[in-house]
């Protein structure tokens, strides 16, 4: 077996795959169950919800697919892994966390057709590019540089203020060059440096604020993918990468770098288009109009509800955080099924509030 991941670059990251989408599922393990406390949001209302016992084939039956792709990653084994998990994603958009759809279009990008490990190294990187790219285009807005600044103003106030305002205005143009410098030979070894640099120091500050742990895994996963395969890298240059020689490379160029650009005039979700700690997406608060409507709710609901001068209301971000171990999918289409789903148990409306 170590002959084995010895010969095949990609067979050791598909193991690191593996391994980092099971952690990451093992941490969020009641998102993949359909009876749960935060309700699902389907994408489209005539899906049939499964009950317990479909679900532990469904997670069954990925975790053997995805074992067998680790050794065999052939395009109909990486096909299954694919479409059971668009299926789980359409039962619940809430399932759309980047820790999980990244590693499936890692899964997609080194399913083999036809023996061409170039062709998948080239989408792996693709991945690479336009993660870091569009992350940091978006992070270019007034909300961010607020939310930074605040942040760095707590953490090191004795930096000057110009020293710190000339950082946070440069964040969003540093990372979208660490996913540009990705592209080319001469810069990809600095980039990747600088990409393992910036992770060090986000992970650092979840350890210390204790939290955001679900996100470990696929962050090494990226630092040590783009280190074992691309650090050393000659063959895939600017013009191989970019050549539209392959269907299957097509689609990573839209998925990666084009789709991504429709969020910015409202067209496409924030979390698809890579929008990371940005402050673009807006969460959401679902508010009572007293306490006695609060009073209906199941008791696995009603434990989330807070009080605050009086008012009642559910936070979205903490009753998911809670009950399926991630944050809501910030999108508007899945905070009203969630507020569809509250309003069946109290006779007065509620209303959204957003922060």
């Amino acid at each position: 077996m170590f002959l084995f991941f010895k010969k095949d670059k990609l067979a050791v990251i598909r193991l690191a795959a593996f391994i980092a989408f099971m952690l990451a599922m093992f941490m969020s393990w009641n998102l993949w169950f359909s009876d749960r406390s935060f309700p699902m949001a389907t994408f489209f209302n005539w899906l049939p919800v499964p009950n317990g016992f479909v679900d532990v084939i469904l997670i069954l039956l990925f975790v053997i697919s995805f074992g067998v792709f680790v050794f065999k990653p052939n395009w109909k084994v990486g096909g299954v892994i694919t479409l059971l998990y668009v299926y789980w994603a359409l039962l619940d958009q809430n399932r759309l966390q980047p820790f999980f759809f990244e590693l499936i279009f890692v899964v997609f990008a080194i399913s083999y057709y036809k023996g061409n490990k170039k062709l998948a190294k080239q989408c792996l990187l693709l991945i690479f590019v336009g993660t870091y790219f569009w992350s940091g285009m978006h992070k270019y807005n007034d909300l961010f540089f607020e939310k930074w600044m605040n942040g760095l103003s707590k953490r090191i106030p004795f930096v000057p203020y110009w020293m710190r305002a000339v950082f946070t205005y440069a964040i969003p143009f540093l990372e979208a060059a660490f996913g540009l410098g990705l592209i080319f030979i001469k810069t990809r070894k600095m980039a990747i440096w600088l990409i393992a640099t910036m992770h060090v120091i986000i992970l650092t500050t979840f350890l210390k604020d204790g939290f955001g742990y679900i996100v470990f895994p696929l962050t090494v996963f990226n630092v040590f993918t783009l280190f074992y395969v691309f650090y050393n890298d000659k063959e895939n240059s600017f013009v191989e990468v970019f050549q539209f020689n392959y269907v299957k490379k097509v689609i990573f160029i839209l998925l990666m770098l084009v789709l991504p650009f429709f969020n910015l005039v409202g067209r496409y979700d924030h979390i698809l288009a890579f929008s990371y700690f940005s402050g673009k997406p807006k969460y959401c608060r679902i508010h009572f109009q007293d306490k006695e409507a609060t009073l209906k709710l199941p008791n696995l609901i009603q434990k989330n509800v807070k009080e605050y001068n009086g008012a009642y209301y559910l936070d979205l971000n903490e009753w998911s955080t809670r009950s399926i171990h991630v944050l809501v999918y910030p999108e508007m289409r899945v905070y009203k099924k969630v507020q569809q789903h509250v309003d069946q148990y109290v006779d007065s409306p509620t209303q959204l509030g957003f922060y």
